[in-house]
């Protein structure tokens, strides 16, 4: 049996096959007459099939197309319709009727027989033992009527009848075709009568309407039969409804089928419901009063709020990099030019197959389906919930029924005047200069213009406004890619009609180059690039092309000559290995003659076109620190490991005058993360914003940063505002449930960016201020450490936003002892916004508290926690920074602050803090130092020596206090057998010189051995042909083309908070996402499976009834360069993920190990094995 959690499963192909395409694109497949369904058995029923061809290209990469075909159970149908489906009795009543071969062309003179029948029903009422009863009924079938007719030479002919009493009608048609098949058609009509009509009755509140049609244009008058279940004279209370009540009357119904005739308008769009109460004060044999409800839903076609939309481009076909204006049209349903506000957008058609949007999704969004917004009910019971879902399915099946919406799409060419109103917009971004871009590159021809500037979307512009003829223009200049651009005009008018219009421009040159590369590389991967040349001329052409690159070794000839065919293409090819550097630019090139193309990849994802190549860069970096307040040196020894590999690695020194220097990375890092969850979007944008106004306080304003802040502060709102939750709060992820202290945190961000002078929507905080409210708990209640440790947090900022709980505060205190370190020092910043002073003795106590626990060392000042608080993201590191803040705040004299501002500044790790959490905290508490010392004041000379060799020397002043000097020293130069001896020194002089020495190795991928710090994780490659699950051999080759399983086993030796688990992909395969509309429905979707020890202690895949919508993980993102999963909470036990990719670029390829972790723990840590996947032709 099947239910709705479980996921979905992949279509059984009924047939398969492969083949080749011919010049022109295309190929032909020919289906047998004889099909079989999956069972084996003839298929003798008309049905659809889906055909889907899955096409290969020259780069190796895969796209699929479907495309529904029916199978037909004769040769000919039988169309019927109706000209109304509810007329009169005594009156004439015809149907039209349609003879088609399957092609949909006329069949001429086919003899038709036809049957009509009337549907009555018999109903009882049966009373019970104790007073009341219910309907019973028998349907009854009977033929009033048989004709024979003949399709005219057009194939069409005219049923008529005059139907002479009420009630449901039945038209059968049936005939043969000329393989003796029998061929049936049939439609219902209803007929309303004078005489009473025996409708069913059932035992509930409902009856049903019934209109003439499916649906309707403005100015067409519906009919609608109501076919009451009650005898003699009784009364309707009809009404037109929709957000409310349109129209109503009350009317007597003196027999039971009466049509109800409603004029339509176009204030009736897009539909309204029709809602029938009748009531009588005798039902029959019940003697009460009875009533019944139907509420009818009507389509009615939104033709006069139709915009049509012509968008004009100034030439039929265009070239990379040209600059295309375009006309824009705007006429109203009547053709009558109409003033419009627009948005114009161009994009790419290649990244709308991926994912095809909705048409005229405006004119939906407006005008699509609405919900009845009206209740009716009286002293009995009638279930509104029940009949708006079911109103809901009947519109929907009047609107499939019904024509589509009109929309804009007018013909391309059509001629068009010059527009009056010139609009420009934003027009993509380049990724790089073109200028000189060739020399750039080692052994680049001179002399062409490299493509390289490529964009999904070239052309945004939200707000064009047309004159009073609709008239507009736009000129764009396109990127350089060659595709087909389209571009969409969304309107609206005053009146809010609204349309679109669409317009398809080719982007194309005589001579092409189409780089065939990975979207990235790892260090000594040996990849097989390629380029395919394509010659769109008349005539051959012989053709010399190269590559140019650096940051690859090449053993293949840079340059070739190949001849191309007429309109044919040539691939060429070369072989290269990935250097140790950060990024490779390649730009590939052909000239033949007069014609010429030269053009970086297409997929490169790194800066100004490159390819990133990425190494993998062991954990167990080692590091050291300090500061000097005076004038004078210090050494640090560094020794190598024994085992570390001298040809890749660094030690890097960073001499940092100032803690505004000093924050520098980690403002980056933050802004910068990988991820956008709540807390990041957060942390993205806060300390930001905070180090610029403290800086501009104290008269050094960072230009570049406050520049970019609108920006930043503008797109992290923007997210966290889409992000709320409607019971006010926010979760890790969009996906999770509210998350107190994650909310607390958004609330916070957004309290302190209105008091830095940014505008925040104040419903936004106040429902963020409601949700925490509601959070907290009563005091008696706070049995652990985190729960009275999330009550000094929600306390906290709830007290920042004027909320203050003073009860809940003494409370709180009270139980000081249940209170981390942090947790004591936000309670005592709660009861410092709630009016207290530092004098408090609350105050004092608590910080009394801290000075007692501080940890003194060589580093500095620092607090280590009892026990961890894993919902509140909470480290040392974190629980440091919070207590400098609220120590600065409350207690700025005490002598510990300069140590614990040592201590965060040597915690750094190449410059930045382990989590986003610390280095949030961090800056924060430091912005906060640096406003109280006014430390940017600098004025003495530095230098740095390694082993007695001068690295760097200079002079720091009020220019260059905010400056970080870097210094990045190769592994190969450091002494291995002894120590090396690094000595930072500064010269007399006002300011500080903080310094940090980090050494990292780089490790050989494939040499990389699993590790376990809390998590286990395991990665095993397999062929997805193979379908014995666990049993499937692991492979380590494959073939260009194949489709592999990647299986990640996830083991949590107990519950993991805030777990993310990256899965690198290797450089020579693409990730197959099931979730575009070009990926096969064959392929295998992502899965989630539990492990549990199956006999012989072998691992066994179990599913539960549950385990189909459950997922351990919140989030999931397929990236380029990897797979990225994360749960905020993950509970003990085993787990399989597994997910496809597709092997595209042949070659030797390093694949980086699977980690995974808490995000706000490092030391909880887990690490796979390095591999080599080899993919062979």
């Amino acid at each position: 049996w099947e239910c709705w959690w479980q996921p979905s499963v992949p279509p059984t192909p009924l047939l398969s096959g492969s083949g080749t395409t011919n010049a022109q694109g295309q190929l032909v497949i020919d289906l047998p007459a004889d099909l079989l369904d999956g069972d084996g058995q003839p298929i003798t029923r008309s049905l659809k099939l889906t055909i889907e061809a899955t096409a290969t290209g020259k780069d190796n990469q895969v796209i699929a197309g479907r495309e529904n075909v029916i199978v037909h159970a004769g040769e000919i149908y039988l169309g019927l319709a109706a000209q109304s489906y509810v007329g009169e009795a005594g009156k004439p009543q015809q149907i039209e009727l349609v003879v088609a071969d399957t092609q949909a062309r006329r069949v001429p003179n086919q003899a038709v027989g036809i049957e009509i029948f009337r549907y009555t029903w018999d109903s009882t009422f049966i009373k019970n033992e104790f007073g009341g009863g219910s309907w019973e009924w028998r349907e009854q079938r009977t033929s009033v009527e048989r004709q024979a007719v003949t399709a005219d030479s057009n194939g069409a002919a005219v049923i008529a009848w005059t139907p002479s009493e009420g009630g449901s009608y039945q038209v059968v048609a049936t005939t043969t075709d000329s393989g003796n098949r029998s061929i049936k058609s049939t439609l219902f009509v209803w007929v309303a009568g004078d005489t009473y009509v025996s409708w069913r009755r059932e035992n509930n509140d409902r009856f049903n309407l019934i209109a003439d049609r499916t649906s309707y244009q403005p100015g067409e008058t519906a009919e609608i039969l109501i076919p009451s279940p009650f005898q003699g004279p009784h009364w309707a209370l009809i009404s037109v409804e929709r957000g409310g009540i349109l129209s109503h009357e009350v009317r007597r119904m003196e027999g039971n089928s009466t049509i109800y005739r409603l004029p339509l308008t176009a204030a009736h769009a897009p539909n309204v419901f029709v809602s029938v109460v009748l009531f009588t004060g005798s039902d029959g044999p019940t003697g009460a009063a009875g009533y019944k409800v139907g509420i009818l839903p009507l389509a009615v076609a939104p033709v006069e709020q139709t915009l049509n939309i012509a968008l004009t481009p100034s030439v039929d076909k265009a070239t990379p990099g040209q600059s295309v204006s375009y006309a824009v049209q705007v006429t109203d349903a009547a053709g009558q030019p109409v003033a419009t506000e627009l948005s114009l957008d161009l994009v790419d058609k290649a990244v709308l197959s991926l994912l095809p949007r909705t048409p005229n999704a405006i004119g939906a969004a407006l005008y699509g389906r609405r919900g009845l917004g009206v209740t009716t009910a009286n002293a009995l019971a009638i279930s509104a919930d029940r009949l708006q879902a079911e109103l809901e399915q009947d519109l929907e099946e009047q609107q499939r029924q019904a024509p589509g919406m009109a929309g804009g799409d007018t013909a391309a060419g059509a001629p068009m005047q010059e527009s009056a109103v010139p609009a420009t917009g934003m027009v993509a971004d380049g990724l790089y200069s073109r200028t000189d871009e060739l020399a750039k590159v080692a052994n680049a021809p001179g002399g062409l213009t490299v493509r390289g500037e490529f964009a999904d979307t070239a052309y945004w512009n939200p707000s064009i406004t047309t004159d009073a003829a609709g008239r507009a223009s736009v000129e764009i200049k396109l990127p350089d890619n060659l595709t087909t651009w389209v571009l969409r005009g969304v309107g609206l008018t005053g009146d809010t009609s609204v349309g679109e219009g669409l317009s398809d421009l080719v982007v194309t040159k005589p001579l092409l180059v189409r780089p065939v590369t990975p979207r990235f590389l790892v260090v000594e991967d040996v990849v097989d690039l390629a380029a395919n040349i394509s010659n769109n001329t008349a005539s051959p052409l012989e053709t010399q092309v190269a590559l140019a690159t650096t940051g690859l070794t090449i053993t293949s000839p840079l340059t070739q000559t190949v001849t191309i065919p007429a309109n044919g293409e040539v691939t060429v090819t070369w072989q290269a290995i990935a250097q140790d550097v950060e990024h490779a630019d390649l730009v590939f090139s052909a000239v033949a003659g007069q014609y010429s193309d030269a053009s970086k990849p297409r997929l490169a994802t790194g800066p100004d076109g490159s390819l990133p190549i990425y190494r993998y860069s062991a954990p167990e970096t080692v590091g050291t620190g300090g500061q000097l307040e005076a004038a004078g040196s210090r050494t640090e020894v560094i020794a190598l490991p024994s085992s570390i590999d001298t040809r890749s690695g660094a030690l890097t020194v960073r001499l940092d005058p100032s803690l505004a220097a000093g924050m520098r990375d980690s403002l980056d890092y933050l802004e910068h993360y990988d991820y956008e969850g709540a807390e990041q979007t957060v942390s993205s944008f806060l300390p930001n914003v905070l180090t610029a106004r403290a800086l501009k306080q104290l008269g050094v304003p960072n230009a570049e940063l406050e520049a970019r802040l609108p920006a930043l502060v503008a797109e992290g709102l923007g997210r966290l505002y889409n992000q709320q939750h409607d019971d006010g709060g926010w979760g890790w992820w969009v996906e999770d449930a509210s998350n107190p202290h994650t909310s607390a945190y958004v609330v916070f961000a957004l309290l302190r960016a209105k008091e830095a002078g940014y505008t925040i929507k104040d419903d936004v905080i106040s429902r963020g201020l409601s949700y925490l409210s509601g959070q907290l708990q009563a005091t008696s209640t706070l049995n652990t450490v985190p729960a009275a440790n999330q009550q000094a947090w929600l306390l906290y900022v709830l007290g920042a936003g004027q909320q203050s709980d003073p009860t809940r505060l003494n409370e709180l205190y009270g139980v000081r002892e249940k209170l981390s370190a942090y947790a004591r020092a936000l309670l005592a910043l709660a009861l410092h916004a709630d009016g207290a002073t530092s004098d408090d003795a609350r105050i004092k106590t608590l910080l009394s508290d801290l000075n007692n626990a501080a940890i003194i060392s060589a580093n500095g000042a620092h607090w280590e926690e009892d026990e961890y608080d894993w919902w509140s993201m909470n480290t040392d590191t974190r629980s440091t920074a919070i207590i400098l803040a609220a120590l600065v705040q409350l207690d700025p004299a005490n002598q510990l602050n300069p140590n614990i501002v040592r201590w965060l500044m040597v915690a750094r790790k190449d410059g930045i803090w382990e989590t986003t959490q610390e280095s949030a905290w961090s800056i924060m508490a430091l912005t906060d130092w640096m406003v109280h010392t006014g430390e940017l004041k600098a004025d003495y000379d530095y230098a740095a020596w390694l082993n007695d060799g001068e690295q760097a020397a200079g002079h720091i002043d009020q220019a260059s206090v905010d400056q970080p000097i870097t210094l990045s020293i190769d592994v190969a130069r450091l002494l291995r057998d002894q120590g090396n001896r690094l000595t930072i020194g500064r010269g007399e002089g006002a300011g500080r010189l903080y310094y940090s020495a980090y050494l990292r190795a780089f490790l050989p991928v494939e040499t990389i051995k699993a590790l376990d710090r809390g998590v286990i994780v395991e990665r095993r490659y397999t062929l997805a042909s193979c379908l014995d699950g666990l049993a499937c051999p692991p492979v380590s080759t494959v073939k260009l083309g194949d489709v592999v399983r990647v299986d990640l086993s996830i083991v949590a030796p107990h519950d993991l908070y805030y777990l993310a688990l990256e899965d690198p992909l290797p450089a020579g395969a693409e990730l197959i996402d099931t979730g575009l509309a070009t990926t096969s429905l064959l392929e295998q979707s992502p899965s989630l499976d539990r492990q549990r020890p199956g006999l012989g202690g072998a691992e066994s895949i179990t599913r539960d009834w549950y385990w189909g919508w459950w997922n351990w993980y919140s989030r999931s993102e397929l990236r380029d360069e990897k797979v990225a999963l994360f749960a905020d909470y993950l509970p003990k036990g085993s787990y399989l993920y597994s997910y496809t990719m597709r092997a595209t670029t042949t070659g030797q390829f390093h694949v980086i190990p699977t980690t995974a972790g808490e995000t706000y723990f490092p030391e909880v840590y887990g690490r796979g094995d390095g591999q080599l996947l080899t993919i062979t032709r």
